[in-house]
């Protein structure tokens, strides 16, 4: 059968479009792919139109794979311009980069304290809305300057957005002392719903970044810090609790000599009830958790008596440390960081309805009953 020329005019048209899927294709070294960046506050006073002071951590894209020597290039550039806005630091940064920053491969991005004071979400509008940019960017705030977390030099690590990044996971995951690493999505959508936030706090000390608990967060805006200790605390509050972590507490022997014990947490969950008692809310807050023995500093041979009163002293220290934080927040901050607030609009529906843009007022004044039970399942070998 043969085609008409009508058809094969259509087939010879229609070639082009298949032949274009490259079109805008950029070789690979041509890029310089941004790992890292910091947005700090402008505090120059003379520079009255620039706002921001952006960073980026531009890698050599050989860098990334760990297995090319660059003896004599630094792997990475730490760039920084000024500018009204995001974009226009960008812009401007182009100016002096001789390839095109990528930022898809962006893993996290450090806001300086003097922006966070002020808020944030307006510094990271630009990355909500760029295709290349992925919604799951960590969000991190430093103490100080943003920009002097990516110039520390790792000594195991050769590049610092990838270590800072790494720290904060292993921070979250492996010892409690940092909050749930948070994407910039997950801050936006937190930050539209009315909820505050808790976010990972870093700081630069003597050539190394180090955890430094986290960042309160009231609305978008910093306004207070949380300890590592604190964190721990919280963690136990909201049930986030790794396996794994420890539980260290001071105690005193029968000759009020003083030591520590150090259990290890084998597991660990918290349970959140409401209710509303004479037009007020009432929380009653159930910790329960259970885990080895890990170090004794008594070194006395275990009975069952010792257990249960270490038991009874574990507890009494972890109420102590969850009054502690929840009347800070309180009393001192007056935000609910513990996710009360949404166990009221999921089960005090009603209520919540009727009070959920006074709800910050309402925490302070709330009644939060405490109850903290935690079992030691094994003591250890001793000889």
């Amino acid at each position: 059968m043969r085609k008409s020329p009508v058809s094969r005019l259509f087939a010879l048209l229609m070639l082009p479009v298949l032949l274009t899927g490259c079109w805008d294709r950029v070789e690979i070294q041509d890029r310089l792919f941004v790992l890292a960046a910091g947005i700090d506050k402008n505090v120059q006073k003379e520079q009255k139109r620039s706002y921001y002071e952006f960073t980026a951590q531009l890698v050599e894209p050989r860098a990334l794979s760990g297995k090319v020597s660059l003896p004599n290039v630094s792997p990475v550039w730490n760039p920084t311009s000024s500018g009204p806005s995001i974009f226009e630091c960008i812009r401007l940064m182009a100016t002096r980069v001789a390839r095109q920053p990528y930022y898809e491969h962006l893993q996290a991005i450090i806001i300086g304290e003097e922006l966070a004071k002020e808020g944030i979400d307006r510094s990271l509008d630009l990355f909500y809305r760029d295709h290349e940019s992925r919604r799951k960017i960590k969000l991190i705030i430093a103490k100080g300057k943003a920009k002097e977390a990516l110039y520390v030099k790792p000594r195991l690590m050769p590049l610092p957005g990838r270590y800072i990044s790494k720290l904060t996971e292993e921070g979250e995951s492996k010892t409690a002392r940092l909050p749930a690493t948070t994407s910039i999505g997950e801050f936006s959508r937190n930050f539209h719903n009315g909820e505050n936030s808790i976010l990972p706090a870093i700081r630069v000390e003597q050539n190394e970044v180090k955890m430094a608990g986290g960042a309160i967060m009231r609305g978008d805006r910093l306004i207070g810090w949380l300890s590592d200790h604190e964190i721990k605390t919280l963690r136990w509050i909201n049930g986030t609790f790794s396996k794994g972590d420890e539980v260290i507490v001071k105690l005193t022997d029968a000759d009020e000599r003083p030591s520590f014990i150090t259990m290890e947490v084998k597991g660990a969950r918290s349970t959140v009830k409401t209710s509303v008692e004479n037009g007020k809310p009432v929380i009653t807050l159930l910790i329960r958790g259970e885990g080895n023995i890990a170090e004794d500093g008594f070194g006395n041979k275990p009975t069952m008596e010792k257990i249960k009163k270490k038991e009874e002293q574990i507890n009494h220290a972890l109420k102590q440390r969850v009054e502690k934080l929840i009347a800070m927040m309180q009393q001192k901050h007056g935000i609910d960081i513990f996710g009360f607030g949404e166990e009221f609009r999921r089960f005090q529906y009603a209520y919540w309805k009727a009070h959920k843009h006074e709800w910050d007022a309402l925490f302070k004044e709330a009644e939060i009953r405490i109850d903290v039970q935690t079992f030691i399942r094994r003591y250890g070998q001793f000889k």
